[in-house]
């Protein structure tokens, strides 16, 4: 065991974490390390698939390994007590939006776009009536173009697919960011989980602008 504090590493990225330091932070966090976790999320993806999406149930390993993609991508901001249970947790998320990338209509000029369906870049988020809200081209536009970091704004642009004719198509799959951007699908998957977060306070920030705007207008 490293004699540095480990706790330093809650909340980073993994990226930042040293390699040497890896395997003592994830069982430091999670209480076990990265293999049990892994072999866990493969058998549970099985069930999950199973009963949420059971056409898909032959890909289980590709589903949990982008759950443990995802559940590493931004360490927990405290100790887990229960990684079982997140893990499961974060299986049914991505199922339920694997499921929905892939079978989401194309989008036309002129329609909206649900306001979950533009921050469905691999983060839950549940706050307050927000999954009720609308957000149209231009909101999800200037959200993407406030991104500052070129790479994940680059992968974000990619994922939505907003053509320059006006036209709007649903997310593209990792394989399909990775190959328009030839970045390796692992460099894409890491990228979509750290600009979730921001393109999520990003639309956010669009829709209330454009929500106070509507409000001082007699």
């Amino acid at each position: 065991m490293s004699s540095e504090p480990l706790d330093r590493w809650l909340g980073a990225a993994w990226s930042e974490v040293p390699e040497r330091l890896r395997p003592a932070v994830i069982d430091h966090i999670f209480g076990a390390d990265l293999v049990t976790m892994s072999s866990y999320a493969a058998i549970k993806a099985r069930y999950v698939l199973d009963r949420l999406d059971p056409d898909m149930r032959s890909d289980f390993e590709d589903v949990a390994q982008d759950t443990m993609v995802e559940l590493t991508a931004t360490l927990p901001t405290e100790r887990i007590r229960h990684w079982k249970a997140l893990v499961l947790k974060k299986l049914q998320w991505q199922v339920l939006q694997d499921r929905r990338s892939r079978t989401a209509e194309k989008r036309h000029p002129g329609h909206r776009v649900d306001y979950e369906s533009a921050v469905l870049v691999l983060e839950d988020h549940r706050c307050g009536d927000a999954e009720n809200r609308l957000a149209d081209r231009t909101i999800l536009r200037n959200a993407l173009a406030s991104i500052a970091h070129a790479e994940t704004a680059a992968v974000l642009r990619a994922t939505f697919v907003i053509a320059t004719d006006g036209s709007y198509s649903d997310v593209q799959t990792t394989g399909e960011v990775a190959r328009d951007l030839r970045f390796s699908q692992e460099k894409v998957k890491r990228l979509r989980a750290a600009g979730a977060k921001l393109l999520r306070e990003a639309v956010r920030a669009q829709l209330d602008a454009r929500d106070g705007d509507n409000e001082e207008t007699p």
